[in-house]
């Protein structure tokens, strides 16, 4: 099918002109022309010849004038065409910006519809009449959107001719001022179509049946976004030049190449500061290194603890000690409660869950105090820098084995993590666990599948990582390497719900060679593996990870900067780095620069890390230890950078996220492109 969509002037002739050039077996204009032969060699040879569809877009005037004698015409010679016209109403003619711009609205509109057609038809356009803006829009749109060929109907001097005669009855020296020229051929869309197709929401749809459709002129949605489009195409060239002469070592999403200069070096001026948390909420992001056992915070322990008892009858504590307990706590007496404490969590895991259970839930209401009893001195958060591993996993004694021992306290923790990703517009998060550690009730087998039960099917896509502690038993260690290959191996949604393996616990009690025969097996089934090192301990053990244990990822890779071949080879390989500012301050301790007690502190590498194009990514590791989410670890890391961290750095940090999610290629492009346009709106806000 061959679609020819022309502009109309104040008379018809023009139509015949066209259609004694394009259909010339039916109506044979030219058949006196001196260049007949080449006019036909011409259509035939670019397939050209047999117009099915004639649209023609004029003023009101012009319709008028024009459209019954394109009517007659058409029936008189009884042409093989399907007719409409369009025009807009109560424009008699194009004499103002306003109505030019009305116009190119229909020819966009028009010759857009034409391309994305579901009919297969080659589209010609004619931009010989009308006034100069028609032609000169149609031509545009034609760069645009594409066509087959444009056609210039050339004349000299003012050509009339009766149009119901016999064409073979006009004179020759009539016929000889008529020269039709082919303009341009095979016109390629731009990447403006698809743009538009995919952003252009209401779509545009014309009853094909009808004769003549009358436009109204106050919609201009199209144009305006087409002219947004062709802002973003020239941003994206302009950008990308200067892209390729000014090399930057960290890659970004690529969308944000549409945006004008102007705004790219806003966001690379823009410093994050406490005003911008909206804002970093807003962002979507993705969280790859979260422990279960430490996501809860006060009201958290509390809500998973009442879990645990709603579903059991057991008389974990007297009654006595409960109003006991009851009544420190409205005194505030934090030495009792402490004692208490400690003798609960002293008891066998059989049994402690359930006493741990109920002393938290007379915390009720009384969250601050049991803030004092978990952190004691490290509610200063002055106080709570550098403390050490071991001082920072006592605080998460409360939750982990010791709270998350039966099913339901497993979907309340669950229940948790779904409610902080919708807080902080998580699209992707890795919880990372060791399932035989939460086995009092259930089979490790089932710990996983609890948790995948509760948190599929959510806007946030959740997946585990299951943990090897390397200072466990060996034994439990290889069970675990066990589950993950058992479950990888068998297929289906639980599989798919195991991204990947870790190593965790303190590093140094064990060589990392020793290790790689127990994770063997998960290597020879190219399973993902994130190893924790660098954290509390020297460069040498980030080398062994990568070296001896073949780390897809590193676990806070903080030491990494003290190797540079190293830190090259990370690079290069890709293979991403784990930060979590907020424990890694609390841990290792590092310059906070918004707080002079701290200086004197080593500094955080995150500076140096994005300098070299390591692929860093920030995440929260234990978030109800440290007091944080996702969102406020950016602001976090920024506190910790001497030169705080920009806008651009963010954005560059969360593409590092769901670059280095262990997902599927596809799964994980259509979530970078889900970012991505989320993320062009909310910058574009800034504006």
């Amino acid at each position: 099918m061959k679609h020819l969509i022309m502009s109309l002037g104040e008379t018809g002739h023009l139509v015949a002109e066209v259609i004694g050039y394009f259909n010339y077996d039916q109506y044979p204009l030219y058949l006196k022309h001196q260049n007949l032969n080449k006019f036909l060699a011409s259509a035939r040879r670019d397939d050209l010849q047999g117009i099915d569809q004639l649209t023609m877009i004029c003023t009101q005037r012009s319709y008028n004038k024009c459209k019954d004698q394109v009517v007659q015409f058409v029936e008189t010679h009884q042409l093989k065409l399907k007719l409409q016209f369009h025009y807009i109403e109560l424009m008699e003619d194009i004499v103002s910006e306003t109505d030019a711009l009305v116009m190119k609205n229909l020819f966009y509109k028009l010759i857009y519809l034409a391309n994305i057609s579901d009919k297969q038809q080659d589209l010609i356009l004619c931009l010989s009449g009308g006034r100069k803006t028609m032609s000169s829009d149609m031509q545009e749109a034609a760069y645009l959107f594409g066509c087959k060929a444009m056609v210039h109907i050339l004349a000299d001097g003012y050509v009339d001719f009766d149009l119901l005669a016999d064409p073979a009855q006009i004179p020759a020296e009539i016929i000889n001022r008529i020269n039709p020229v082919i303009y341009s051929k095979d016109i390629r869309a731009t990447h403006v179509l698809e743009q538009v197709k995919h952003r252009y929401a209401q779509g545009i749809e014309f009853n094909q049946d009808l004769l003549t459709i009358v436009h109204k002129p106050g919609n201009m949605e199209f144009l305006d976004l087409v002219e947004e489009v062709k802002k973003q195409q020239n941003n994206l060239a302009q950008n990308f030049g200067e892209q390729l002469s000014f090399r930057e070592t960290s890659s970004h999403f690529h969308a944000l190449m549409l945006l004008p200069k102007k705004t790219l070096t806003q966001l690379k001026q823009s410093k994050i500061e406490e005003t911008d948390l909206d804002w970093l909420y807003a962002l979507p992001k993705t969280d790859l290194h979260c422990h279960l056992g430490g996501i809860a915070d006060s009201a958290g322990l509390i809500r998973i603890a009442h879990a645990n008892l709603i579903h059991t009858k057991a008389d974990s504590l007297s009654k006595s000690i409960i109003l006991k307990v009851r009544e420190a706590i409205k005194n505030c007496d934090i030495r009792y409660l402490e004692t208490t404490a400690t003798c609960l969590l002293k008891q066998d895991r059989a049994i402690r869950w359930l006493g741990l259970s109920t002393f938290l839930c007379c915390f009720e209401n009384y969250e601050q105090i049991l803030d004092h009893l978990v952190y004691g001195k490290y509610l200063d958060p002055s106080a709570f820098c550098g403390i050490g591993l071991e001082s920072y996993e006592r605080i998460g004694d409360y939750q982990g084995s010791s709270l998350l021992q039966s099913e339901h306290a497993l979907r309340a923790a669950a229940k948790l993590l779904k409610e902080d990703a919708e807080r902080n517009n998580l699209l992707y998060k890795e919880v990372r666990c060791s399932p035989a550690n939460y086995t009092n009730t259930l089979s490790p087998k089932d710990v996983v599948m609890v948790l995948w039960d509760e948190l599929k099917d959510h806007t946030c896509l959740f997946r585990l990582i299951i943990i090897g502690s390397r200072h466990r038993s060996p034994d439990v260690l290889r069970m675990h390497a066990d589950l993950c290959l058992e479950i990888k191996k068998n297929g289906g949604d639980l599989a798919d719900f195991i991204c990947g393996f870790d190593l965790a616990g303190p590093e140094g009690l064990v060589e990392p060679e020793a290790l790689r025969e127990d994770i063997r097996p998960l290597l020879e089934e190219c399973i993902r593996i994130t190893i924790h090192a660098g954290e509390t301990s020297s460069v040498k053990d980030i080398w062994k990870a990568v070296y001896q244990l073949n780390a897809d990822r590193i676990g806070h890779g903080l030491s990494l900067a003290e190797d540079h071949n190293l830190l090259v080879k990370l690079r290069d390989h890709k293979t991403a780095v784990e930060l979590c500012p907020s424990s890694n301050y609390q841990i290792s301790g590092f310059r906070c620069f918004d707080d002079p007690r701290t200086v004197g502190f080593k500094e955080y590498p995150l500076r140096e890390y994005l300098a070299q194009g390591v692929k860093a990514c920030i995440c929260t590791d234990d978030p109800g230890i440290s007091r944080t989410d996702i969102s406020r670890e950016y602001l976090m890391a920024s506190k910790l950078c001497k030169e705080g961290l920009s806008k651009w750095d963010v954005l560059v940090l969360i593409r590092n996220g769901f670059v280095n999610a262990f997902l599927p290629f596809t799964q994980k492009q259509k979530l970078i492109r889900k970012a991505e346009e989320r993320i062009l709106n909310l910058v574009q806000s800034l504006r």
